[in-house]
């Protein structure tokens, strides 16, 4: 029993140790550890017949040396993102192969600082309304900035704040994605930072429409350089009106008269969207519009992926007939968008829940998407951490439920993927069941978040508050 108390007065320790070590350690920490990883990537590289750098990081980088001769990044081949991914490669020819890879784990760290100050924020202004409300009760007018001593620890800005961050820096997910060259870190902070912006405008009444102006900038930056913020846009509309949708005439006349909000992200998003697409049209012409945009519309990838769609994609791979893909894509979008529309009129039409309608649906993109990698989870899970503390509904034990059981249907497809990959085993059906279940347990995940979702709740203390 004594071991056992010791024990436990040992565990209490070390996450008091954590909970208590400022963000810029944690920070420091994260840094060094994706120093590390860099590094191992390079001797893994030298060493092993499998690669730790990701395809695409070497494909950029192929690109970054076109550009440098004169070129253009698509002359080669598979090649299909923006520009400005070879621009910002270039020192890996320049200085050091592993330049981007420092770029990107940056971004990686960018990602965890806006998510520390934008929960931050959004916990205390929570709270200030909460306190005010519980004040206004007993006729006590009180700075409410002057009472944070009244929260409970667990509940105060700054511990929730660095606990999300955390949640983010000590991911080994993305901690490797990063680390092995991926660039949808990079994508993924101008994200986070239009979500940012959006809720600090509601904080800054001054400079708001200048904030939603940056987001709207920060907006059409994003989706030049992938396309699938672009389903975000609905969302992050409808958060800026001042009338509710409640029927098919509301949601009309907020899409046709949009207030001076709007129109600030609509003139930013468009602003920084058209400059930079007609920059590289003009420099690239119309090559640089199929290979980075129309491509990804007409696609196939027989390659094995998580994709629900995989298997389909593999046997109709020699077939000449665009119909069964058509029919397949007109299946498989209807619900998709029936799905995102749902969740940005139920979600998006307010500020306080705008990160989590982003996060959900991030998750049906990808979920749903005709090809799903591991660095594709990097979409969603870049805003979960904005999300964590309205989950309070969920006990610890279902929480690891569901992250076991997300764990075990991707094992259960990289088992037989493993064997079609390194001993050539004939397993593309096998692999489409996993695919199918994966599909069915990410359903169910989501169903289980939406579920639990709820705004914030405090514990706090009568006694200091009064």
């Amino acid at each position: 029993m004594t071991q056992t108390k010791a024990t436990t007065t040992g565990w209490q320790r070390l996450g008091r140790r954590i909970l208590y070590t400022s963000f810029q350690t944690h920070l420091l920490i994260s840094a060094l550890l994706r120093i590390a990883l860099i590094c191992y990537g390079q001797i893994h590289d030298s060493q092993s017949a499998v690669p730790y750098t990701d395809i695409d990081y070497k494909v950029v980088t192929d690109g970054a040396r076109q550009v440098l001769v004169g070129d253009t990044p698509f002359a080669r081949h598979t090649y299909r993102y923006s520009p400005i991914m070879a621009y910002l490669q270039t020192l890996n020819i320049l200085l050091h192969p592993a330049w981007g890879k420092l770029l990107y784990a940056t971004f990686d760290l960018l990602i965890a600082t806006l998510i520390y100050r934008l929960v931050h924020m959004e916990i205390k202004s929570q709270y200030q309304k909460t306190v005010q409300h519980l004040l206004s009760k007993f006729n006590r007018p009180r700075d409410s900035d002057q009472s944070l001593d009244a929260l409970d620890e667990r509940s105060h800005p700054e511990s929730l704040a660095r606990a999300s961050a955390c949640f983010w820096l000590y991911n080994p997910l993305t901690a490797v994605i990063s680390t092995r060259g991926s660039g949808d870190c990079f994508s993924s902070f101008f994200v986070i930072l239009t979500i940012y912006l959006l809720l600090k405008s509601e904080h800054n009444v001054a400079r708001s429409y200048w904030l939603i102006f940056g987001a709207g900038l920060a907006h059409g930056l994003v989706i030049h350089l992938r396309l699938y913020p672009l389903l975000f846009s609905l969302a992050y509309y409808l958060s800026l009106s001042t009338r509710l949708t409640q029927t098919p005439l509301d949601f009309l006349c907020q899409i046709l008269r949009p207030n001076k909000q709007q129109l600030c992200l609509i003139s930013g998003t468009l602003i920084s969207l058209v400059a930079f697409t007609w920059t590289f049209y003009t420099m690239y012409g119309w090559e640089y519009i199929y290979e980075a945009y129309l491509y990804h519309f007409v696609r196939k990838d027989p390659r094995h992926n998580f994709s629900l769609q995989f298997l389909l994609q593999y046997l109709g791979s020699a077939s000449s007939v665009a119909e069964p893909s058509a029919i397949l894509k007109t299946l498989v979008l209807a619900p998709q968008f029936l799905l995102i529309l749902y969740l940005s009129l139920s979600f998006g039409q307010f500020r306080q829940t705008l990160p989590f309608c982003i996060f959900a649906v991030a998750f049906v993109i990808v979920t749903y998407n005709s090809v799903v990698t591991s660095q594709y989870f990097i979409w969603y899970l870049a805003v979960l951490p904005l999300c964590l503390n309205n989950f309070k509904m969920l006990s610890w034990r279902r929480c690891f439920g569901l992250l076991f059981l997300w764990l075990v249907a991707q094992a259960l497809w990289l088992l037989p993927a493993y064997l079609l990959e390194f001993h050539t085993w004939n397993t593309f059906y096998w692999i489409g069941l996993q695919g199918a279940v994966f599909f069915v347990t990410n359903g169910y995940i989501l169903e289980q978040l939406l579920s639990h979702y709820g705004f914030t709740q405090f514990k706090i203390s009568y006694r200091k508050l009064l």
